[in-house]
């Protein structure tokens, strides 16, 4: 018997087909009301009081909810457990297809999650074990969900601001290939499979009380392993809209730069940096400012990550690939074309092409420094001369995160700190998060940018088209004062932003080390006048 509520009864086990939709019924309880607490009333509700109420729940056993109902009827209640698709199927039927885009563009149903604070029982279905793993992530703003089985434990993990973080989760040894298959469904992928890895896709809609609906892109990857397979999702798009390119955190001067080389009629812009290093971001935080309506512009892109009002955005497919894409964009009568990255010579070729045709071309590759792109674009067999014509600069970038204002006090200079930034410590007093609800007792709140920008001026382009070692441009960079990665890193820290530990996490140590040494050359340079 339900403490508080002695007459209701609780069906352990329903399904939706065994009731009556009413909408006037259904009406008796506000719709904002029932999208927060996931509830719907059933059956034809009799004016005259003698028959309980029967209300259909997520979670049955809420006796805050079963008491406020109770209270606003003066009824007594009959509360069942319905699934997620039948509570929205039933509110659907009540208010209309007002509660959200329930279908995708081909007509099929889009599962749909509330965004509320809701937990699950230890003896969850799989799908409710399912959508609380996706809401948390969702709530937590994570990046990347990992489903890690071992031999006698699961690991649920999230990736939230760069760094993994364990999830509390009732997903066990014993549900786990349930909720595996059930991830597996959604994304269209083979459930009778689990010796080869596979990829797939899939969108939810996502309901939040206090701010609205929008939906969410997740991308799903199953690797074999000893103990079964495991799982990661990467989350995209969901609520974060496109960012200024004055909101990415770059340095006044080189956000000025990078406006300035948008501002070309054509030309080659690069994007580099690891995977999750933000690159996609600063590409459509650059068309966002190119998308002034004066201009066409396409994408071809491997997924669409955002979808972007008013630009041309295209998805390769295993029949048409990123060349492919980017060949017939010259057919199209572009201004702007995104390619989402150049992987191979045919693709290079075809963005070369058009950056020396009339175009504005950005695009991304996987190097580690600005200039690292000039030796990539070389290894894929373009000719020099093409690749100082065409480039007009490379921005590169990391991702740390960013001190958690609520709790951010003076830190402590270690020596390990010492030893690996010697004299890059000068003038600076560090700052970290001394943990707190509000960050989660990480001492961080979110991440920030940080950047270099190598622009390809007259001098750099003849020695590109001259073949110049890699080295020789470092050097050249160097003595010109290049504002490098490290510097930037550096100065985050000094302003507060940051922590000496990000900088020593996110940076390379050659890079560390480079930087150090050409302060010392400086020193001594400046000591022997």
């Amino acid at each position: 018997m339900l403490w508080g509520m002695p007459t209701a009864r609780i069906e352990n086990f329903t399904e939706l087909a065994q009731f009556t939709l009413d909408p006037v019924s259904i009406r008796m309880l506000p719709k904002a009301f029932c999208q927060r607490h996931w509830v719907v009333v059933l059956d034809t509700v009799k004016a005259d009081g003698t028959e309980p109420i029967t209300v259909g729940m997520l979670n049955p056993e809420d006796r805050g909810l079963l008491r406020d109902l109770k209270t606003r009827w003066r009824r007594e209640l009959q509360p069942v457990a319905l699934n997620l698709y039948e509570v929205t199927r039933a509110l659907e039927i009540g208010f209309g297809g007002g509660l959200g885009n329930l279908e995708r563009s081909d007509g099929v149903s889009m599962p749909r999650i509330i965004l509320d604070g809701r937990t699950v029982s230890p003896h969850a279905t799989v799908v409710q074990l399912t959508e609380d793993v996706l809401r948390q992530a969702m709530r937590l703003h994570a990046t990347d969900i990992h489903i890690e089985r071992y031999r006698s434990d699961v690991d649920v993990r999230l990736r939230i601001d760069g760094v993994l973080r364990q999830l509390q989760s009732h997903i066990n040894p014993d549900n786990v290939q349930g909720v595996i298959n059930r991830i597996k469904v959604l994304s269209s992928m083979d459930i009778t499979e689990r010796m080869a890895p596979q990829d797939g896709r899939f969108r939810m809609a996502l309901l939040d009380p206090d701010g609205g609906d929008f939906e969410c892109d997740y991308r799903v990857s199953s690797v074999p392993g000893l103990s079964g397979e495991d799982i990661v999702i990467r989350v995209l798009g969901g609520r974060v809209g496109v960012m200024s390119v004055e909101a990415l955190g770059m340095p006044a001067l080189l956000q000025e730069q990078l406006l300035a080389l948008l501002s070309n009629p054509e030309g080659l812009i690069l994007v580099t940096g690891p995977t999750g290093s933000g690159k996609t971001t600063t590409l459509y935080s650059a068309l966002a400012h190119l998308n002034d309506g004066t201009r066409k512009i396409l994408t071809a892109e491997n997924p669409v990550e955002y979808e972007l009002a008013k630009i041309n955005q295209k998805q390769t497919s295993p029949n048409i690939t990123m060349a492919d894409l980017a060949r017939a964009f010259l057919r199209q009568d572009p201004d702007v074309i995104l390619v989402g990255e150049i992987r191979d010579k045919e693709t290079a070729d075809v963005a070369i092409r058009a950056a020396a045709t009339g175009h504005v071309v950005l695009s991304t590759l996987h190097t580690a420094d600005a200039l690292g792109a000039i030796h990539r674009l070389r290894g894929l067999e373009l000719e020099a001369d093409q690749i100082a014509e065409s480039l007009l600069g490379v921005v590169a970038q990391r991702l740390i995160r960013r001190i958690c204002s609520a709790c951010v006090g003076p830190a402590e200079i270690s020596e390990v700190h010492r030893k690996r930034l010697g004299r890059l410590l000068e003038g600076i007093s560090p700052k970290a998060g001394a943990g707190c609800q509000e960050c989660s007792f990480s001492g961080y709140r979110g991440r920030v940018g940080i950047f270099e920008l190598m622009l390809v001026g007259m001098d750099m382009k003849d020695e590109i088209a001259e073949g110049a070692h890699i080295h020789d441009l470092r050097e050249a960079l160097a003595d010109g004062g290049f504002y490098s990665l490290v510097d930037d890193a550096m100065d985050k820290v000094r302003q507060g932003v940051s922590t000496l530990d990000e900088v020593l996490r996110v940076l390379p140590y050659r890079y560390l080390k480079s930087t150090m040494d050409r302060a010392e050359a400086r020193l001594l340079e400046g000591a022997s006048r």
